[in-house]
Order: C-alpha cells, then sequence, then structure tokens
C-alpha cells in the first residue's frame, strides 16, 4: 500500500513578459504536491517541520543566475510525512512576475522520525532543502509540480541510534 502526502500550494501567478514569442498578460496557477512512497526501514512516524518556503525567480529566461527569491509560506508547519495519506494542505500563494523559476527552497527547522516505536530528533546538515529544476508558468496555465518525497532515502542509521535527515526529494512536471 503507498503511503502517500500530499501538501498543495496554490499559487496565483501574475504573467507577463516574453518567452518564444509574446507571453499576453494574465494569471496561471501552481501547485506544488509532496508524494511519499514507502520502504524498509520500520519508520511508523516521520514529523518535518517546515518554516519557510520560497522560489527562484530568474526572469525571462532560465539561464539568469541573479534573480531575486520570493517567500511563498513564512509560517511554521509540521507534517507526518508517514500517517498522512490522501491528504491535502494549504502551503501559500503569492502573485509573482513573468519568467522562468529555477529552484524551490524549504527551510526545515526539526525532523523526528519513529523507528520501531522510539523516536528520534534527527540531525538535518543542512537546515535548507534546495530543489533545482526550472520551470516556468504561462498564461492561464495550471502547472503542478509534484515534490516526490522519499523517507526511506531521506533517513540514514549512522550508529549508536542516531539518525540523520538528507531530504531526498525529485520534483516531477505534469
Amino acid at each position: 500500500m503507498k503511503k502517500l502526502l500530499l501538501i498543495t500550494a496554490v499559487i496565483t501567478i501574475g504573467i507577463t513578459g516574453f518567452l518564444s514569442g509574446c507571453i499576453s498578460e494574465g494569471t496561471g496557477t501552481l501547485i506544488l504536491q509532496i508524494t511519499d512512497a514507502p520502504g524498509d526501514l520500520n519508520i511508523t512516524e516521520a514529523l518535518v517541520t517546515i518554516s519557510q518556503i520560497s522560489v527562484h525567480y530568474a526572469g525571462i529566461n532560465d539561464t539568469n543566475t541573479t534573480g531575486e527569491w520570493i517567500n511563498i509560506a513564512n509560517e511554521t508547519q509540521t507534517f507526518d510525512l508517514i500517517a498522512l495519506q490522501d491528504v491535502t494542505d494549504f502551503l501559500g500563494e503569492a502573485n509573482l512576475s513573468a519568467g522562468w523559476y529555477t529552484q524551490i527552497r524549504l527551510n526545515v527547522d526539526q525532523a523526528l522520525v519513529t523507528v520501531d516505536g522510539v523516536q528520534y530528533d534527527m540531525e538535518i546538515p543542512s537546515k535548507t532543502i534546495k530543489l533545482i529544476k526550472p520551470w516556468m508558468l504561462e498564461n492561464n496555465e495550471t502547472l503542478i509540480l509534484t515534490l516526490d518525497f522519499d523517507v526511506q532515502k531521506s533517513v540514514h542509521k549512522t550508529g549508536n541510534d542516531k539518525y540523520i535527515f538528507k531530504p531526498t526529494i525529485k520534483i516531477i512536471q505534469g
């Protein structure tokens, strides 16, 4: 049985600019989802606390390395990636400029894992998860990006009942 957590963020996008011809003014919708597949460890709970979600705006082409960061959500939310199945939760909403977006960042404040009935506070080497995959929204478009979160590959046992949280997430556009 596939365990699944869908976290949906609907972001209203103001579209203006040019890419491969003229893009007329209008709006588009970005939907962010997170999904989790089961694995081999006996993990019964994986609590992840996210305090901020940002996207990187690159401009009208995806080669701009300066761009700007835009905050989508600034409120702390905790999700149990194992226990929640077929559930959606609103993450944030923002009006954004037209053009390419090259990265999504999630700030993770805490990660707890329950293995064989015992809860462990995981070390988080980087408090920021960087998801790098360029994407573009066009006028009147609804774009769904699914953040495929693999809990089993993200939790690493280091010995002496210590765990490290190194998130493994891939972006699926569809």
